[in-house]
């Protein structure tokens, strides 16, 4: 399943939502950056956002130099997305700029865990937005490998081999009710239906269960995570069907393009259907195999890909195949 999306800052001046509505999927909004300045537009965004009906996510972007200006920003994004019910992750921005560029590779790795930990544990989907370079270079720590990435690749294809939950490909689109050029996104998880079956972002369990943002059932079809060298006909084959189908279910424009940690939704009409498991909060590896008849070293060995290297470590919103 992927769904398109765009991220705004003041930057994009004026938006008519209404323009918006039915060419994008989501948005992020830049909310604030450094320690501590607010987007002088992200209220209106927002505002904007909801009355056309568009889901959207926050970022935050990152001056911290040291663990101490980390936990600065992190409070102040806090207090801020505190009052709203995001339906996509909330991240920090990593970028080169004048003020980080010469802030040591394992320094960094401290700065953005400590900012991440102290959102997710507020109650929030954490993600980390970098280019391609910073994820392969300063930020390649497996102290990392526990939160979502947001890939910015501004190319045709994204070449990240770890997993990640969204990719911004290009900076020079162009939406209606825009003026000028705006980032796009593609985002590759169902990051509404993670958020609410979790209770983060400020969503309770009764709203949760009451408040249904998506029109599919999710008795009409089963997750499927690529791996590593897995084609969609070889996925098709697998679930007796075919790449079509699977392209169409899943909005997939180039059935030849599809990419690690990406969900792929298989029709439940389909014979072969293994079980999936979304983690929950304070779920186990262990607990869950006990839950379905195996044990951890399986599940382990079944999804590397979405774990990474630590068996101990599984976070809520990763898709297990049992």
């Amino acid at each position: 399943m992927e769904k398109r999306g765009i991220d705004i800052s003041y930057h994009q001046g004026n938006i008519d939502f209404s323009k918006l509505k039915g060419n994008i999927d989501f948005a992020m909004v830049r909310t604030s950056y450094g320690h501590f300045t607010e987007d002088s537009k992200y209220k209106e965004y927002v505002k904007g956002l909801e009355s056309a009906g568009i889901p959207y996510g926050f970022y935050h972007f990152s001056y911290a130099t040291t663990t101490q200006e980390a936990k600065e920003e992190a409070n102040g994004f806090i207090n801020i997305i505190k009052n709203y019910k995001p339906l996509y992750p909330v991240a920090i921005d990593v970028e080169t700029s004048s003020v980080t560029e010469d802030v040591r590779a394992d320094d960094l790795v401290d700065i953005v865990k400590t900012f991440c930990q102290m959102v997710e544990d507020a109650g929030y989907y954490v993600s980390i937005y970098a280019n391609l370079s910073y994820l392969n270079g300063k930020l390649n720590s497996s102290e990392l490998n526990d939160y979502d990435k947001w890939l910015a690749q501004w190319t045709s294809a994204p070449t990240y081999s770890k997993p990640f939950g969204m990719w911004q490909y290009s900076s020079k689109g162009s939406m209606p009710g825009i003026n000028g050029n705006v980032d796009l996104d593609i985002a590759y998880k169902d990051y509404p239906s993670i958020i609410k079956a979790n209770n983060l972002n400020n969503y309770k369990e009764s709203e949760s269960n009451n408040d249904d943002t998506s029109n599919e059932n999710d008795s009409e079809y089963i997750n499927y995570v690529v791996k590593k060298g897995d084609t969609l006909s070889e996925i098709a084959s697998k679930y007796n069907t075919t790449y079509q189908k699977l392209a169409s279910y899943n909005n997939i424009s180039d059935p030849n393009k599809i990419y690690t940690g990406q969900i792929i939704k298989i029709p439940g009409s389909s014979s072969i259907n293994p079980t999936t498991y979304v983690v929950k909060k304070g779920d186990t590896l262990s607990g869950i195999a006990s839950k379905y008849g195996t044990t951890w070293q399986k599940l382990y060995e079944k999804n590397k890909s979405v774990i990474g290297s630590n068996p101990d470590k599984i976070y809520p919103g990763q898709t297990l195949t049992i």
